[in-house]
């Protein structure tokens, strides 16, 4: 089972750190990119390219989402490039994880966020790891055993976001 090893409570987000954040890991995590203070992201209604990501982890930790942060080690593909390809996920092609892995290791055959993380570990790419909410879902030595599921899973959740978004306009 793929899993996230050795977790810690966050205190802080390192200013001048770059972190792949997992939303919601604990189901299909939503994938977000923190780059030195900077949030990147890839949602069903756009590419979040640069903003400040204290107003997004404020807003996160008031619902109380549960989150995981991977530090990454050494420097990475840069990101307003990589996020600046995609215009925003959509059903059976682009996922969230798509700019991440172009940023972290564009060579990983990773489909899923499952099978990127184990060869984030294998390139010594990973520097630790942290979490929000989640001392409930680690194991006795503290790690975070992912969720498998499957592409379709995914594509059905940016269809469901859609149609909720849509309702909203």
């Amino acid at each position: 089972m793929p899993k996230v090893i050795g977790l810690q409570k966050l205190d802080e987000v390192n200013p001048s750190g770059i972190y792949l954040v997992l939303i919601s890991p604990e189901s299909i995590p939503h994938l977000a990119l923190v780059y030195k203070g900077k949030y990147f992201s890839l949602t069903h209604k756009k590419s979040i390219i640069g903003e400040l990501f204290q107003p997004y982890y404020s807003f996160l930790s008031r619902a109380n989402r549960k989150m995981i942060f991977i530090e990454i080690n050494g420097d990475i593909e840069n990101p307003e490039v990589k996020f600046g390809e995609y215009s925003k996920a959509n059903l059976d092609a682009i996922t969230c994880l798509f700019p991440i892995k172009d940023c972290l290791l564009p060579e990983s055959k990773a489909e899923f966020v499952y099978e990127l993380i184990p060869d984030l570990y294998l390139a010594g790419k990973i520097n630790g790891a942290f979490h929000v909410n989640l001392e409930a879902d680690l194991t006795d030595l503290g790690d975070f055993n992912l969720s498998i599921y499957p592409k379709k899973a995914i594509f059905s959740y940016i269809e469901s976001l859609n149609e909720k978004y849509v309702k909203r306009q």
